[in-house]
């Protein structure tokens, strides 16, 4: 017979994330003390100390207690599935999914996901989180996340994908760069010219490699993190750059004209894809939400959806 709680465990996995008990018990609603008893029975209940109490420092997990979190986070994570279930058995798709989002895909993929996905699903309780796209798998990993909307470039090996928009880089230049005119161009053309780079890790890790295997050694002289900020430096003459999103207008935030050039020649796709868990079965809600995103990349492959 099983003694403990699925309540205990909720608590038990605050407390973990929060790194404190008066932490877990605000964000839970409850009182320090309540919060406290709780989780000595926990302990008491499995026969082992889960968390090390500091009085100034807050809690920190024994090694069982961290063996035991991933255990704690699964089980949960089942029963909030079996509850999913109950409303999706009738047709409905209700309870918690948590996405990751790539943060260079995030101006483009958020707001119809949040127009055309959530909002038709109340019963669904969607929360994306964005930031760099290995990291968020890790936390994906972690059981933090059920899916991450990330390039197929920044796939970790132990994850399952489900592609949803191909993704093949152009490069990007000032409309009255000499090149700005023709419709591709080799990168063997651009080798002299100063280059803008999108400056996150996933792109230094996958584009520059991409670009230098395709025989291009790009003289950075500029880069941002901001996708945008990137467009407006090309804009303004300051230099080429070659990205995989694609904006509907050509044009940076500050009313400049740009050029788009496909690449001539043989170059690596970063595909777009919903990475999930490989050792889950999706959830019917993740599986929708999959399904969405293909639809979505298919129409924009299309010319329907704008980019």
């Amino acid at each position: 017979m099983v003694n403990y709680t699925l309540k205990q465990l909720q608590y038990f996995i605050a407390v973990a994330n929060a790194e404190s008990i008066s932490g877990a018990a605000a964000a839970c609603h409850i009182s320090q003390a309540a919060m406290s008893q709780a989780i000595n029975e926990l302990e008491r209940i499995v026969g082992s100390q889960l968390l090390v109490r500091h009085r100034a420092r807050g809690v920190v997990l024994t090694a069982v207690g961290a063996h035991f979190l991933r255990d704690a986070k699964d089980l949960v994570r089942h029963a909030e599935e079996v509850q999913g279930h109950i409303g999706e058995r009738q047709s409905t798709l209700a309870g918690p999914l948590v996405i990751g989002c790539y943060t260079s895909l995030s101006a483009f993929w958020l707001p119809i996901i949040c127009e055309q996905f959530t909002k038709p699903n109340p019963g669904l309780e969607v929360r994306i989180i964005e930031g760099d796209g290995v990291v968020l798998q890790e936390r994906m990993l972690e059981g933090y996340l059920d899916a991450v909307l990330t390039h197929t470039r920044h796939l970790l090996p132990v994850v399952k994908h489900a592609p949803v928009m191909t993704g093949r880089p152009y490069v990007l230049l000032a409309a009255n760069h000499p090149l700005a005119g023709r419709g591709s161009v080799r990168l063997a053309e651009l080798a002299d010219e100063d280059f803008v780079s999108l400056d996150i890790p996933s792109v230094q890790d996958n584009q520059l490699v991409n670009l230098r295997m395709s025989g291009l050694d790009p003289k950075i002289a500029w880069s941002s993190s901001n996708f945008e900020a990137v467009r407006g430096m090309v804009a303004r003459g300051l230099g080429y750059t070659v990205l995989v999103q694609r904006p509907p207008v050509n044009m940076s935030y500050d009313g400049l004209p740009l050029a788009m050039l496909e690449i001539e020649g043989p170059v690596g796709r970063s595909d777009i894809c919903v990475a999930y868990t490989a050792s889950d079965r999706p959830s019917l809600r993740l599986r929708a939400f999959i399904e969405f995103c293909e639809r979505i990349g298919a129409e924009r492959e299309d010319g329907m959806g704008g980019f």
